[in-house]
């Protein structure tokens, strides 16, 4: 279910998000949406969705690292708790990456990350030149496009990373349930703007020893 709660929430987040950059344009163009602008928005479609099937939902901030510009969020669905994890990825170099897992080490440290507990993280990032960005897609969800030869075709060259955001977080006692990237912005000619990269990751902490 809840699994199908976030898909859902991030498909209709699309079309809030054209709406959104509509008002903020060039912003959102130049730099992709703040932490605290997505983890807002996202938290108004998500809330709304869970308690139009009759879900009691409460969201709160956690922590901010005002440093890198990180949120971490409380989210209770009836009884159960999930972590949101919201950091800045202007690039996708491993300062960005690493304070995805600062975060989650920040949560096992204070006790607040318990046993079977879900953890989503949500980031957007603008494609550029560099080797860190092209590596994304592959880091993120551990796989090429099924059509690379779109994205060749707005100039976006995907490369193979040396690992993967499932295999590091795994380290931490963190098993995959999905990792998926949205592309949920279009170019002046109505296609899809594959330069602009809305990544979500769904997680569920397991000990270890569940693990091997």
């Amino acid at each position: 279910m809840l699994e199908q709660i976030f898909i859902q929430c991030l498909n209709a987040f699309s079309d809030d998000y054209k709406t959104i950059c509509k008002h903020h344009y060039p912003t959102i163009h130049n730099r992709g949406m703040s932490p605290a602008h997505l983890s807002s928005a996202f938290h108004r479609r998500l809330k709304a969705i869970i308690q139009a099937e009759g879900h009691s939902c409460e969201i709160t901030l956690f922590s901010h690292d005002a440093e890198h510009q990180l949120y971490v969020f409380s989210l209770i669905i009836n009884d159960e708790r999930i972590w949101m994890i919201y950091p800045q990825f202007l690039n996708a170099k491993t300062e960005a990456k690493t304070q995805i897992y600062v975060a989650i080490e920040a949560l096992k440290k204070n006790d607040a990350l318990l046993l079977n507990d879900h953890l989503v993280v949500l980031c957007d990032h603008w494609f550029d030149r560099t080797r860190s960005s092209k590596e994304l897609y592959f880091w993120w969800t551990g796989k090429m496009p099924e059509d690379n030869s779109v994205y060749t075709h707005q100039g976006i060259h995907n490369l193979i990373s040396e690992t993967t955001l499932d295999k590091q977080l795994n380290n931490l006692s963190m098993t995959c349930l999905n990792r998926s990237i949205y592309h949920p912005l279009e170019s002046n000619q109505q296609h899809v703007l594959l330069k602009y990269f809305l990544c979500f990751g769904l997680f569920r902490y397991i000990h270890n020893s569940f693990l091997s």
